[in-house]
């Protein structure tokens, strides 16, 4: 399988051939290298409004974590499964029509939250996903000073 590494500065992914990563932005706009979105066939960023993907979000030590899960319909609780470096608790359900699958693991004090937007369109990508299991299997934190 073909990958680069994107490093955010907080955090770094291997990012399959035919996908694209960006940093996102917080809460004022600002682009954060604490959230990281990648989608499958983007060219561009407002790929994400019309293309499946992930969006992970890192929460520090310093950071507060509320799990946003009473905010979702259809929420469907998963049992728990090691993937990588690491343990994953989630949930499917959807937000304002689309169907996601939510996943977050501690690491050291830390908190990864990954949201997998599995349908958009004719987009569609899977937990079960290869490049979607090398996504999360990749995942490590490079910086947690931010």
């Amino acid at each position: 399988m073909n990958f680069v590494v994107f490093d955010s500065g907080v955090f770094r992914i291997h990012v399959p051939d035919g996908w694209m990563a960006f940093c996102g932005i917080d809460s004022e706009c600002r682009t954060t290298p604490k959230k990281v979105h990648i989608f499958k066939g983007a060219e561009l960023e407002t790929d994400i409004f019309t293309h499946a993907g992930l969006t992970i979000c890192f929460y520090g030590r310093e950071d507060i974590w509320l799990s946003p899960k009473s905010f979702y319909d259809n929420v469907s609780d998963m049992e728990p499964f090691v993937l990588g470096a690491y343990t994953w608790r989630g949930y499917t359900c959807t937000s304002f029509g689309y169907p996601y699958t939510m996943l977050e693991t501690a690491c050291d004090g830390c908190i990864f939250f990954v949201m997998i937007l599995t349908e958009n369109g004719e987009h569609e990508v899977s937990l079960k996903d290869p490049d979607v299991e090398n996504i999360l299997k990749s995942l490590k934190i490079t910086n947690d000073k931010e």
